[in-house]
């Protein structure tokens, strides 16, 4: 890894923004899963717990695949690894389309297995590039940046993806809610201006403007989108009991139908394939810019990092984020189609957890600015002490009311990952290569505990009470946050350190 101290090499910009497009299309992929519950669920007949067993698929392959590629990173460098992982996802893709034709839901978790490897590497690639490609001081402003376009994918992810398997087929009652229409995109594009405008107020109430407009900005950003889902969803909210049991998911009857639901989610996996197969040609012809402008730690091995302390606390940080994360996305679809929530159709109710992610995208972006001047284990603190109580109001009311806390953990969401990977980065003893296996590993979190969720789901027979367990997970995370303010710091990529923490 080139020296914190150096000045960054010519070029680093334009390798960045390679990277980040890597960002976006494994947040694309990886959000195609959520509205993929809810058509398996339906097309398949599923439980909760049964329809799950996608993200748990698909976030296993965190753990199988994370050390195997940290030391496939260590000895192959950025940019064949990347080429190689996104080889391996197109295969994955493809496997989807036979499994349908086989009418075999196994052989879709076999497809998600494989492509959940494929992102696995591209992970363990791209984080620590990203972080290293500039200054040792903007690490975690490159990382949270590149995180933004990662929620940018996960935003597109479920639109897309809801309105081609949860539209037609069993899902033929499904309408279009506003949030496609003109009038709400011009809602949605006020309450940004709002935020902005709100926050260059705030900025030019204080005498250092170029420090502080860009804060200021950031938070009215914040503000401006949470007021906006705030009145989108009291708008979309039915006149029903909050007490109101969750609905039995409509049985499969009609062949021809159900054979149009298993076509629409070929199509798009098919569509998957080739977007990769493209992103991967791509990144091939500028393969020379990602391996001169930085370089992994020839010969680290991936289980160097089990000898930091801090490495595998941070693994434990980013399985409990990883996990209530996908836990609240998993069931969101359900969740807002409940009649004591939103009462939507399947096809409304998958496009609207489009703001769930949104809301990750803004805070990122916003986060950015934040991060410039705040540091970043304090801000991690507040956020996922916030994204508690959000849960937690989850867990007691309903309606309108539950909906936004639901959606509104997405903004709080946003600078936990990027910001528990470049804190655990700067204490971690071991090398960089190593660590970022250690903590892709932890990904494997998205598999366990959205099961968990979803068994709390079956056994209350409904949703609500399944936030407790991301509620649990974020106040780990304060933990977290409070113990990285506290500990020692090095620069990312040194040598490690004899004795560790």
């Amino acid at each position: 890894m080139t020296d914190a101290t150096t000045t960054p090499a010519k070029g680093t910009g334009l390798a960045f923004a390679y990277v980040t497009t890597l960002f976006f299309a494994w947040g694309f992929a990886t959000s195609l899963i959520d509205p993929l519950v809810a058509a398996v669920r339906g097309v398949f007949e599923l439980s909760f717990t049964e329809a799950l067993l996608t993200q748990f698929a698909w976030f296993t392959a965190y753990g199988v695949f994370a050390l195997p590629a940290a030391f496939v990173l260590a000895r192959l460098g950025y940019a064949r690894s990347i080429v190689g992982a996104l080889g391996v996802m197109v295969l994955g893709a493809l496997i989807v389309p036979l499994s349908t034709i086989l009418d075999f839901y196994p052989g879709v978790l076999i497809a998600l297995f494989v492509i959940g490897g494929g992102v696995t590497l591209l992970q363990v690639a791209a984080n620590p590039l990203a972080a290293s490609l500039g200054s040792e001081k903007g690490s975690h402003f490159r990382l949270v940046l590149s995180q933004a376009f990662n929620s940018l994918g996960t935003v597109v992810g479920p639109l897309l993806g809801a309105t081609v398997m949860l539209s037609g087929g069993i899902f033929v009652a499904g309408g279009v809610t506003a949030l496609g229409s003109f009038s709400a995109l011009i809602l949605l594009g006020l309450g940004v201006v709002f935020g902005l405008v709100a926050g260059a107020l705030l900025g030019g109430l204080r005498r250092d403007l170029k420090g502080w407009i860009p804060l200021g900005a950031a938070i009215g950003l914040a503000v401006g989108w949470l007021i906006f889902l705030q009145n989108y969803i009291g708008g979309l909210a039915p006149s029903l009991s909050p007490a109101a049991p969750v609905e039995a998911a409509t049985p499969v009857l009609d062949p021809t139908l159900r054979a149009q639901t298993l076509a629409n989610i070929d199509t798009v996996f098919i569509g998957l394939a080739i977007f990769f197969a493209l992103l991967g040609g791509f990144i091939w012809l500028i393969r020379s810019k990602l391996s001169t402008s930085a370089s992994t730690e020839k010969g680290a091995s991936p289980f160097e990092a089990l000898k930091s302390k801090w490495a595998i606390f941070g693994a434990i940080g980013i399985f409990i984020y990883v996990g209530s994360e996908v836990a609240i996305g998993s069931l969101m679809t359900n969740f807002l189609e409940a009649r004591s929530i939103l009462s939507l159709s399947p096809a409304d109710a998958g496009r609207l957890v489009a703001l769930y992610w949104a809301g990750a995208l803004m805070g990122r972006f916003a986060g950015s600015a934040l991060l410039t001047r705040i540091p970043a284990a304090p801000l991690l603190a507040v956020f996922t002490t916030v994204a508690a109580v959000l849960c937690l109001v989850v867990t007691q009311t309903g309606g309108a009311t539950a909906a936004f806390a639901a959606l509104a953990v997405g903004l709080f969401n946003s600078i936990m990952f990027p910001a528990i990977f470049t804190l655990t980065l700067e204490r971690s003893t071991a090398p960089a290569s190593a660590t970022s296996g250690l903590l892709v590993f932890g990904i494997i979190g998205g598999a366990v505990l959205p099961l968990v969720a979803g068994r709390v789901a079956d056994m209350a027979g409904t949703i609500n009470p399944a936030f407790f367990v991301p509620l649990a997970g974020y106040v780990l995370l304060v933990v977290f946050a409070v113990a990285a303010s506290r500990a020692p710091v090095h620069a990312i990529g040194a040598a490690p350190k004899t004795g560790g923490h």
